[in-house]
C-alpha cells in the first residue's frame, strides 16, 4: 500500500507505516489537546523528511499567529512559504466552500504552485457557522474533501469536541477515511494526554489508547506496547510459533517466565506445546506438580500429539522426570518444603551439556505445601535452575494464590505471559520480558491439533 508517513514518533507504529495515500483524516479533541500542533507536524514533516509540500488552510488564526506556534516547536513555516514548499491560507467557511468548486479557485492555484501533496483544514467544525442542520452540515463537509481529494491530496481535518463527545458519532463518520480522537485524562493526579485511532478505512491499524506528549520538538506518542530490543540467539521454544516470535526468540535459558492464565482456559494446552519441544530436542524435562498420570488431560493430549511412545522412552531413560504425577482423583498432598527442595535438587544434574526445561504447576504447587512457604521453595527451585542455566516455565491460576504469592512471583518472573477470557474469547498479552518486549492483546483459539492453540497477531 501507498502509505503517506506523518514523521510522528509512535503514530505511524500505530499506523502500520502511516495514513493511505488520499485519504481524508479527521482528528477530534477538545479545546487544548492538541489537533492543531498534530496538524502542522504532519505538514513540517512532509516538506522537511518526504518531499511532499503541503497547505494549511485556518479559520481562526492568522497567519502570524500560525507562523509564531509552529516556531516555538522549531518549524520555520515563514522560510517554507518563501521556498514555494507551503502555504497557509487564512479563510473563511463560506469563502472556501465556493473556491473548491471552482477550476481556477485560489485553493487550486495553490495546490499547483508548491506542488502540495497535503492538507491541513483547521477546524470543519467552523462550517456548523453556514450549516442549518446536521444534513448541510455533512454535506459541506463531504464537498471539501471531495474537492480536496481529486487534487489527490492526503487531508487532515481538525474536529472540535464537546466535553464528553465522542468522535465518530457525527457526519464526520461517513466522510472521513481515518478517525484519530485525543483526549486527556487524570492519572495518579496528574492530566494525561491520550490518542486513540478509531477507525482506518481499508487499512490495518492497533486501536489503542495511548499516550502522547507535546514538547518543543512536537507530538511523541508512546504506545503502550514495544517490540523487542532484540531477538535472542539462544532461547528455547514455548512450543507455539507465534508466542515465540512475540516475545522474541523464545525463552533465554537461565530465566524464569511466568504464564498468568485464568481459570476457563486449560493451561494443559500450553504444557503440551513446551513439553513437545522439550521431547523432540532432546533436552531433559520436568514436569512439577502437573497433573501427569496416564488419567490426566495432559497425558490425552500428549497421546493426540503423537508424543506417548518418545516420552515413555525417555522416562524409562531418566532424562523426562514426573514430580508428583497425581491425577484428577489424587487426594490431596501436604508438602514440606524440605521434601520438595530433596525431590528437586536433583533436576539440574547429569546428562552433560543437555538443556533443562522445567515446567511448574505452580497454582498446584502452592496448594500442597502449609501456610505460605510454597512460594518460598518455588522461588529456591527457580534459583537452582538459573544456576545450571535451565529454562522453567511456570503456569498460575491469578486468583488460585494470594496476592502476596502473585505479586512476589511476578517480581521474580523474568518474562510474564497473560491469558484470560472476557465474554466469549480468550486474550493473549506478552508484559513482560528480558529484551523488554510488550506486545498488544491478542485473541487465542483452541485448535484440535497440535500445538492446540493459535494466537490471532492483530
Amino acid at each position: 500500500m501507498d502509505r503517506v508517513k506523518t514523521g510522528i514518533e509512535g503514530l505511524d507504529q500505530l499506523l502500520l507505516g502511516g495514513f493511505l495515500r488520499g485519504d481524508a483524516v479527521v482528528v477530534g479533541g477538545s479545546p487544548g489537546t492538541g489537533k492543531t500542533s498534530l496538524g502542522m507536524q504532519f505538514l513540517y514533516n512532509g516538506v522537511t523528511r518526504y518531499r511532499e509540500p503541503g497547505l494549511f488552510v485556518t479559520f481562526e488564526e492568522f497567519p502570524q499567529r500560525i507562523y509564531r506556534d509552529a516556531q516555538g516547536f522549531g518549524w520555520d513555516f515563514r522560510r517554507l512559504e518563501q521556498e514555494g514548499k507551503l502555504k497557509v491560507l487564512f479563510t473563511s467557511p463560506e469563502v472556501l466552500q465556493q473556491d473548491v468548486v471552482r477550476d481556477n479557485g485560489l485553493v487550486a492555484e495553490m495546490i499547483r504552485e508548491t506542488g502540495a501533496r497535503r492538507v491541513v483544514v483547521d477546524s470543519i467544525s467552523h462550517f456548523h457557522e453556514i450549516a442549518d442542520s446536521p444534513r448541510q452540515f455533512r454535506q459541506a463537509v463531504y464537498g471539501l474533501v471531495n474537492a480536496l481529494k481529486r487534487e489527490a491530496l492526503t487531508c487532515l481535518l481538525t474536529r472540535e469536541l464537546a466535553e464528553g463527545e465522542e468522535l465518530g458519532s457525527g457526519p464526520e463518520e461517513f466522510v472521513a477515511d481515518a478517525l484519530i480522537m485525543l483526549s486527556r485524562a487524570y492519572v495518579g493526579g496528574h492530566s494525561m494526554r491520550f490518542l486513540e485511532i478509531k477507525k482506518s478505512r481499508g487499512s490495518g491499524h492497533i486501536a489503542i489508547p495511548s499516550l502522547f506528549s507535546v514538547s518543543t520538538g512536537g507530538l511523541r506518542v508512546i504506545p503502550p506496547f514495544q517490540e523487542p530490543l532484540w531477538r535472542f540467539e539462544e532461547a528455547v521454544s514455548t512450543g507455539h510459533e507465534q508466542l515465540d516470535d512475540l516475545l522474541g526468540g523464545g525463552i533465554p535459558c537461565g530465566s524464569f517466565y511466568l504464564m498468568e492464565i485464568d481459570g476457563e482456559l486449560h493451561q494443559d494446552l500450553l504444557d503440551v506445546g513446551f513439553a513437545r519441544e522439550a521431547l523432540e530436542a532432546g533436552d531433559r524435562y520436568a514436569r512439577v506438580a502437573g497433573q501427569s498420570d496416564p488419567r490426566s488431560r495432559w497425558w490425552d493430549l500428549m497421546k493426540r500429539a503423537g508424543l506417548e511412545p518418545n516420552l515413555q522412552e525417555r522416562l524409562a531413560a531418566g532424562d523426562v522426570v514426573l514430580v508428583w504425577p497425581g491425577g484428577p482423583e489424587a487426594p490431596a498432598i501436604s508438602l514440606s518444603p524440605e521434601v520438595f527442595a530433596s525431590e528437586t535438587s536433583a533436576l539440574c544434574r547429569g546428562q552433560g551439556d543437555r538443556p533443562l526445561r522445567v515446567q511448574v504447576d505452580i497454582s498446584r504447587l502452592l496448594a500442597m505445601m502449609p501456610g505460605d512457604q510454597g512460594c518460598a521453595a518455588l522461588l529456591g527451585l527457580i534459583s537452582r535452575c538459573r544456576s545450571c542455566s535451565a529454562v522453567v516455565v511456570g503456569a498460575v491460576g491469578p486468583r488460585a494464590v494470594s496476592p502476596g504469592d502473585l505479586e512476589r512471583l511476578r517480581a521474580a518472573a523474568d518474562g510474564i505471559v497473560r491469558i484470560w477470557t472476557e465474554g466469549s474469547y480468550s486474550y493473549l498479552q506478552v508484559v513482560k520480558t528480558v529484551n523488554s518486549a510488550r506486545t498488544p492483546v491478542h485473541v487465542v483459539t483452541q485448535t484440535s491439533e497440535p500445538p492446540f492453540l493459535e494466537i490471532i497477531v492483530q
